[in-house]
């Protein structure tokens, strides 16, 4: 059964360049195995956002797909280089059901 995974973020300071160095990274993100899409974007919901600002989604084929993701190093390397440096993790909000 596939997995919509769902992580939201606040942002604590970025330049332009840099959100786009994080969607563009995204393609690598989509190669991992079993990852069917990913997209990352702002919330244009701020009223409601509760201080989130940014949000990725991903659908994977199925939960072992999700597992693969969460330790593989494209992943690891894109929140070491695209997310620490510019949301709160400490904040972040991940949510995954079966889709």
């Amino acid at each position: 059964m596939p997995v919509l995974h769902t992580v939201a973020f606040k942002l604590v300071a970025a330049t332009a360049t840099q959100i786009t160095a994080a969607q563009t990274s995204l393609a690598a993100l989509s190669e991992i195995p079993g990852c069917r899409w990913v997209r990352f974007g702002e919330t244009f919901t701020t009223e409601r956002a509760r201080g989130y600002t940014h949000q990725l989604v991903a659908e994977f084929e199925s939960r072992e797909a999700l597992q693969i993701y969460a330790t593989h190093p494209a992943h690891l390397a894109f929140i070491t280089t695209h997310l620490k440096p510019l949301f709160d993790l400490s904040s972040t909000l991940a949510l995954d059901i079966d889709f």
